[in-house]
């Protein structure tokens, strides 16, 4: 099995794991991150590398009416990168790995919803 994350933090030391139905997000140890690479549904990495702090989160529908009822789909995935204020947002479709490329203010609406405690 691939992993989601491969991380290498600022000692050296590294940390492979998660998919995207249970990303072990919360499972990164507490230490600080020099790069991310996110495996995305082509099989390539991205990666993310000397910010400050990184987030990720998974979007997901579910059909609550017919024959799919309860299903749950995962759409998008964004991985983020926070420097000097700015934060860069990838957000990649998980059905076709199209990559949009984000950047925005730290006190922006859409980052200061973001619940600070998963921040890296």
């Amino acid at each position: 099995m691939v992993n989601l994350f491969e991380i290498v933090f600022d000692d050296n030391s590294t940390y492979s794991g998660g998919t995207l139905e249970t990303t072990g997000w919360k499972d990164i140890p507490k230490k600080k991150i020099r790069s991310i690479f996110y495996l995305l549904p082509s099989k390539d990495y991205l990666c993310l590398c000397n910010y400050d702090k990184y987030y990720h989160m998974i979007e997901a529908t579910q059909d609550i009416y017919g024959s799919a009822a309860i299903a749950v789909r995962l759409e998008y995935a964004y991985i983020m990168g926070k420097k000097n204020n700015r934060v860069t947002v990838y957000k990649i479709d998980l059905t076709n790995s199209n990559i949009l490329k984000l950047d925005f203010a730290e006190d922006d609406e859409f980052i200061s919803r973001l619940n600070n405690s998963f921040w890296k």
